[in-house]
């Protein structure tokens, strides 16, 4: 019969078999930071998180500590610093749109944070440089794309003696030393406190007097409820008989009176449900928050790469790109949506700000069984930067996962033609969205 610990470990690999099935559902890793004091157990609970969901059929990337690689000799520097969060921020930014599922840090954007705590409460920093460097690291762009901070802990007597049980000399030094430990302690709880709330979830973790193995159990189901609401967030629906109950001119509608209907339907009747749930559900529609790129008298038409599985099921060529609805603590209006389809093209197109957006009304297939479980709400994204829509016409939106896109600017005229050719390589909602471009475009 088993244990207690091993009870708990063979619900947590069921559990996680079961997260792992929405891995579909996801558009990039889950991040988790690591960061604490020395000797608190961060390095062996690193690996054995790791170890657990590698395991469990999850495919995890580790990006190792920097500091044993920095070229500055002075730890605790400035500069030390500075080289440490930036060379993994700049590791992460390169790594967060490959096939990983999870991405551990080991020492990121919030042991920085830590850092530059402490070195706050020693004056080593003047105000300007520590408002300055806090303000970069908690900058929304990259600071938004770590999912979890693990704050590790432990106190300093316990500290020394794991040090000690592996060292033959116990000469402290000058880390590992009652005064720099206790110090250090006070500034990881001080930085918890005062960023743990900025960042989308954390967790302050003392292994002090912990068996190893029971307290990485504990983490690891922690880290899964975390995992799931992230794989398989509440997402914006509408019921069938509301959505049918739209009006429609073709695949689509974009009159005013069309989104005044959507936006009441969705007011009234719309609700929020898991993704895996909304899935199986043929009873309820997903909203699709869907962004076009409009420049001029000219829309962005995005490219599916010949290799790209989408390409022969939805068509080669498409007007938009778009995004669930997540809750977010947000109820069922247009602002939701608004704030959706930003999020969504300012990362997924890596554009260097927000730019205005219009909603210009919605499509949806009603007689087509494969798509008409979900329909678009279609918001036109004003580029009104001419830098901006010149970039856009020399970049391939390349990714590890996801679409295989590259794509320019076209003439609405062109746009037209093509639309109305018997065989066109537009999907049906660019389709629906050319033929109404005489409402879609109104201002």
């Amino acid at each position: 019969m088993k244990n207690g610990l091993e009870q708990q470990v063979a619900e947590l690999e069921r559990r996680a078999e079961q997260v792992s099935s929405h891995l579909k559902f996801a558009s990039r890793p889950f991040v988790i930071e690591f960061a604490g004091t020395p000797k608190s157990g961060k390095t062996s609970t690193v690996e054995a998180i790791r170890h657990f969901f590698t395991r469990q059929g999850f495919r995890v990337h580790l990006l190792s500590e920097r500091a044993a690689l920095s070229p500055i000799p002075m730890k605790g520097h400035l500069f030390f610093n500075t080289w440490c969060a930036c060379t993994m921020l700049a590791e992460l930014l390169d790594n967060i749109e490959t096939d990983a599922d999870i991405i551990i840090v080991d020492r990121g954007l919030f042991d920085a944070l830590v850092w530059l705590t402490l070195q706050k409460q020693r004056r080593e920093l003047t105000d300007k440089e520590a408002d300055t460097i806090e303000a970069f690291l908690l900058l929304e762009r990259w600071r938004s794309l770590i999912d979890l901070v693990v704050v590790m802990n432990v106190s300093a007597e316990e500290a020394i003696r794991r040090e000690n049980a592996q060292r033959i000399s116990s000469k402290t030094g000058s880390i590992m030393n009652p005064d720099a430990l206790t110090a250090l302690s006070v500034s990881v709880k001080g930085a918890a406190e005062k960023y743990g709330p900025e960042f989308a979830a954390s967790i302050e973790y003392d292994t002090t007097g912990q068996c190893p193995r029971g307290s990485a159990t504990q983490l690891a189901e922690r880290i899964l409820d975390l995992l799931e609401e992230f794989l398989n967030p509440e997402i914006l629906i509408l019921p069938r008989t509301i959505v049918s109950g739209l009006p429609l001119r073709g695949d689509g509608a974009f009159s005013e009176e069309a989104k005044a209907k959507f936006v009441a339907a969705l007011s009234t009747n719309g609700r929020f449900m898991r993704r895996s749930e909304a899935e199986a559900d043929s009873d309820s529609v997903q909203v699709i928050a869907c962004g076009v790129l409009t420049y001029e008298d000219s829309i962005f038409v995005f490219e599916r790469k010949d290799r790209d599985q989408k390409s022969s099921l939805y068509g080669k060529l498409t007007l938009w790109q778009g995004t669930h609805v997540p809750k977010q603590g947000g109820t069922a209006e247009l602002k939701l949506l608004e704030r959706a389809i930003i999020d969504r093209i300012t990362r997924y197109l890596f554009l260097s700000r927000a730019f205005p957006i219009r909603f210009a009304g919605y499509c949806w297939e009603a007689n087509n069984e494969k798509s008409n479980r979900h329909m678009g709400a279609i918001f036109e994204v004003l580029i009104d930067n001419p830098y901006t829509a010149t970039d856009l016409k020399k970049k391939e939106f390349r990714r590890g996962r996801g679409s295989d896109l590259g794509g320019s600017f076209k003439c609405i005229a062109d746009l037209e033609s093509v639309a109305a050719a018997a065989d066109t390589s537009l999907e049906t909602w660019s389709v629906a969205i050319v033929k109404a471009l005489d409402q879609f475009r109104k201002r």
